[in-house]
């Protein structure tokens, strides 16, 4: 068997966690078009008898304005020090920025590294593409590739174009596993998925969940969770008039968890505030960041 390590990075919503998702064809990472959506190192495993690809989808690297923000930026920069390629995305629709080059930048003296143009089903005039391939050319990737996740062709191309950097090694993980988290690991990011996309402006970044309680068993899974914010006004919106919030969250977290596990899932959520938890490096440490 072959095997290869592979890095994804790029700045906030670029498209790593769809890619990813894409490749393995599970919905391991959760995606929303907010920003810093990703807060760990996602490991996803792909597997197709010949080659096992063992991806990191990463946060997006950011300006940082807390503590917890540094700390995501981190946890990315730590990610492409010990693999054996890199993935750089940049989304087709939108200029490469000044946070686009501070991340080339981080990876200027990458061996191996590929670079990604996400979301090209968005762009109807190819020119745009093309000078965009151009520049990042000149950027010393060895590669520029186009991809999109509602077309399937440029997926497999960019999986073929991976397999160019594998080499001969037993299979690090066993060929039926598509990551290493935990099944209470999965229900915490698809909770704060849930929250994430019913809820507005600024206040899912001041969401965190902890599982309390997590009783496994074949035919159905029993969840208590928390869900934690920054404020007493934020507890306010996230449990809603009558608890219409809070219950909209949980229902659609249970759905999904449902969908994922392949079995009944009985989920508990309460809310409580730990104030300003994403400045407090004691807190983000219990959160397991």
């Amino acid at each position: 068997m072959k095997v290869c390590f592979i890095a994804i990075i790029g700045r906030p919503n670029v498209g790593k966690s769809s890619l990813m998702n894409a490749i393995l064809d599970y919905d391991l990472s959760i995606i929303s078009p907010k920003p810093q959506t990703t807060r760990d190192q996602i490991l996803g495993i792909y597997n197709d008898g010949d080659y096992q690809f063992v991806f990191t989808d990463t946060p997006g690297i950011h300006k940082a304005e807390s503590q917890f923000g540094e700390v995501l930026n981190d946890k990315s920069y730590k990610s492409f020090k010990e693999i054996d390629l890199v993935l750089f995305l940049q989304p087709a629709d939108e200029e490469i920025s000044v946070g686009d080059n501070f991340v080339i930048d981080k990876i200027v003296n990458q061996k191996n590294k590929l670079a990604v143009i996400t979301k090209i089903d968005k762009i109807s005039d190819p020119k745009i593409i093309e000078e965009k391939a151009l520049f990042l050319k000149e950027k010393k990737f060895d590669a520029v590739l186009g991809t999109s996740i509602s077309i399937t062709q440029s997926v497999d191309s960019l999986i073929n174009e991976i397999k160019k950097y594998s080499y001969e090694s037993v299979p690090f993980y066993d060929l039926d596993d598509i990551t290493d988290k935990s099944s209470s690991f999965i229900a915490k990011e698809t909770i704060r998925e849930a929250a994430i996309n019913l809820l507005k402006e600024e206040l899912p970044h001041a969401i965190v969940i902890e599982i309390n309680e997590y009783k496994e068993s074949e035919e159905e899974d029993e969840i208590s969770a928390t869900i934690y914010v920054q404020k007493d006004s934020q507890k306010g919106i996230l449990i809603g008039a009558g608890g219409t919030m809070i219950k909209a969250i949980g229902t659609a977290a249970r759905l999904n968890l449902s969908k994922k596990f392949d079995k009944n899932i009985k989920l508990w959520t309460k809310v409580k505030v730990q104030k300003n938890w994403t400045n407090d490096v004691k807190q983000i440490k219990k959160f397991g960041y």
